[in-house]
């Protein structure tokens, strides 16, 4: 029933995007900024993950991150997970096991994903919340929301991380990537907003200042949203 609710509000705010967006006959600005670095998959609350100690069969479990977004592990105590990559984590429980045992070697695997949500909004067939189980690339999202309008601007997609308070700003060139630019195929990560605008946005800055008001009611009261920790890319708003 959320999702319905949150599909429908999505829906609405597309709508509203593209009335409050249209600049008519105006020039899309030619300056872009960076996409962001590639990064490993971060864990979030609610995930589901299974640690294996090697030649410690007592110490394998299967955990779920708790909603504070933490776990507690024998002998290591309480942990915060959420916004760890994998090799950050399995360094965290080698390290607190050297205590107790020689040279430790942890492996962990993700069983289940069910807050890795990513929004697709804008200029998309489909506007979606779609969940990140395994790698979603930004080519792949809009594939899986039905594709881009004709309407798009395609050289200026709008790629919001990290929260709409203090967000890291960036622009992926679709076309770039459908021409054979693959450095442009941003995977995407927990809590990114992927925003597809018309081609008539001027400038990118001042497009997302225009439409954060209308996303914050949105997502920011989704668990998301009360859950990220800012960890991930590093600020691009002055870039």
């Amino acid at each position: 029933m959320k999702t319905i609710i949150l599909l429908s509000a999505l829906l609405s705010l597309t709508a509203c995007v593209a009335k409050h967006s249209n600049v008519a006959n105006a020039p899309v600005d030619s300056v872009h900024l960076s996409p962001p670095a590639a990064e490993h998959f971060a864990f979030g609350p609610g995930d589901v993950i299974d640690i294996k100690v090697w030649r410690q069969p007592d110490m394998d479990m299967q955990i779920v991150i708790a909603p504070d977004g933490a776990i507690t592990y024998p002998l290591v105590g309480r942990i915060e997970v959420s916004g760890m990559t994998y090799p950050e984590l399995v360094t965290t429980i080698e390290t607190e096991l050297q205590t107790y045992y020689t040279d430790p070697s942890v492996a962990v695997n993700i069983v289940e994903v069910s807050n890795q949500k990513v929004f697709v909004l804008g200029e998309v067939n489909n506007p979606s919340v779609l969940q990140i189980e395994n790698e979603l690339s930004v080519l792949e999202a809009l594939t899986r929301t039905g594709g881009i309008s004709s309407d798009a601007n395609t050289e200026n997609v709008l790629l919001i991380r990290g929260g709409l308070e203090e967000p890291s700003l960036y622009t992926v060139n679709v076309q770039g990537i459908l021409s054979g630019d693959l450095s442009q195929n941003v995977m995407l990560q927990r809590g990114d907003i992927l925003m597809v605008p018309t081609s008539t946005i001027v400038e990118v800055e001042r497009f997302f200042r225009r439409v954060s008001g209308i996303l914050t009611p949105v997502v920011s009261g989704t668990a998301i949203y009360r859950n990220i920790n800012g960890q991930g890319a590093q600020s691009a708003t002055s870039q």
